[in-house]
């Protein structure tokens, strides 16, 4: 590890474009400015079927151990905890491994999960591995703790070691596809090439889901390209349920809760938020719309609570009713009635049959009908040609970054093509090829392979 001061290690973050690799993107420069007392690494990969972090702490675990030693001396954190799945069994000695060769097994160590869903889940990561549980409509910061996904770690090692920007993305494309694997791609990489990389689908009418089964997002078609949040691509026959229940009418679902909500409290008891502790009963939300009931804001505006997991319509609810939907259509209601989502954090307390209500992932699996796709997915070199890449300006929380390059520039791998606005929050964006910009819309700079 190199001995590198707090303000430097944000500078080379920043410089290198990393952002949070688990989800929504946040900067990794801002995060890391701050104070706290322990950083939890998150490699419990929450979606099933995914397989991106798992072969991260596999297969670079160097990486892993001293991106999160960085982060700790960036945040002044006196312990690291990775916390895992126990059955990721070859990542636990490869990453045992690498805390011994680095004599920091005193500083860091690992926490070994159950397989459950969502033990990914930011708020339940840091419930199981602290016994702290952050606040209603708070962080981790308030319970003394910074958590980054391990392949977030990779990154910042990179950046801070070699002066390396986030110009690749290691990405599993699984479901209905011949050969199932997970491979290291360029940013910007078109969807298409992946899954011909993966054998193309073996069903007629296939449907691709961008991350996992239970959150991630249908998309109109295979003509996306990777980002620098993409972890997975599931393939999957056009009348599998995971995909019917995103052809769903939102509006239409305020409608069957009327109808078929049989008030049972299934999809409270095993919410991964109430059992947090948290104010969110779907069941009162279910129950009041049912009743045509206005006048109980506390049980809607818990709607902004929802962290949008998909349980509650995917393993609880008897009628195949979807709370998670009906969560998402109240939110955007109660934002047009100007009907804003609280700010300041609310103290909570774990709710002591939480533990016991965890869902297994196996079982999980099998009731959305994913059992058949539930293979190993390992790691594969990419060898499909890509004659272009799309490289998105927004990929990360905040503004778009703005772009510094023009038609016609020449290009080379790690080449900042957009930048930082100043005074947002943003990242840097970085080339991913050696090649030519053929153009540069608001969204994105297309450049031709060389």
């Amino acid at each position: 590890m190199k001995k590198v001061s707090k303000k430097e290690i944000l500078k080379r973050i920043r410089d290198a474009g990393v952002v949070g690799a688990g989800g929504a993107g946040f900067p990794t420069h801002v995060k890391y400015d701050a104070a706290v007392e322990v950083v939890v690494a998150n490699g419990a990969e929450c979606e099933p079927l995914v397989r991106a972090d798992r072969l991260t702490m596999q297969n670079h675990p160097r990486e892993v151990v001293l991106g999160m030693l960085y982060a700790m001396e960036a945040v002044g954190a006196s312990r690291g905890i990775i916390g895992l799945k126990a059955k990721y069994k070859d990542a636990i000695a490869a990453l045992d491994e690498q805390i011994q060769l680095q004599k920091v097994a005193d500083r860091v160590s690992l926490f070994k999960l159950d397989d459950f869903y969502p033990a990914g889940d930011e708020f339940v990561l840091v419930r199981e591995v602290l016994q702290r549980t952050i606040p209603e409509f708070g962080l981790p910061k308030h319970v003394g703790a910074v958590v980054s996904n391990v392949s977030t770690l990779v990154d910042v090692t990179r950046a801070i070691e070699d002066g390396r920007p986030v110009t690749t993305r290691l990405v599993t494309v699984s479901g209905a596809v011949k050969n199932p694997a997970t491979f290291e791609v360029p940013v910007g990489t078109p969807f298409s090439s992946l899954i011909l990389a993966a054998g193309n689908p073996v069903v007629e009418g296939a449907r691709l889901i961008i991350g996992g089964p239970m959150m991630g997002s249908l998309s109109p078609d295979f003509a996306g390209f990777v980002s620098k949040t993409t972890s997975s691509l599931l393939v999957l026959p056009e009348n599998h349920p995971v995909v019917m229940r995103r052809l769903r009418d939102r509006k239409r679902q305020l409608h069957l809760t009327r109808s078929a909500c049989l008030k049972c409290m299934m999809c409270s008891e095993l919410c991964p938020r109430n059992l947090l502790g948290h104010d969110l009963y779907p069941d009162r939300i279910m129950r009041n719309i049912a009743a045509g009931v206005a006048e109980d804001m506390q049980a809607y505006t818990g709607a902004y609570l929802c962290s949008e997991c998909g349980l509650c319509a995917t393993y609880s609810c008897v009628m195949n009713l979807d709370p998670c939907a009906v969560n998402v259509e109240l939110k955007a209601l109660l934002g047009k009635a100007g009907i804003k989502r609280p700010s300041e954090p609310r103290e909570t307390r774990s709710r002591v049959f939480g533990d016991v209500r965890h869902v297994p992932a196996l079982r999980l699996i099998s009731r959305l009908g994913l059992k058949p796709y539930d293979l190993p997915a390992r790691s594969a070199a990419f060898t499909e040609p890509v004659t272009f890449v799309s490289i998105p300006l927004k990929q990360h929380v905040g503004a778009p970054a703005q772009a510094c390059v023009k038609a016609g520039d020449a290009v080379v791998v790690g080449q900042l093509i957009g930048e930082i606005p100043k005074d947002k929050l943003a990242a840097n964006v970085h080339s991913s090829v050696l090649g030519v910009v053929r153009e540069v819309t608001p969204e994105a700079v297309l450049i031709d392979v060389k």
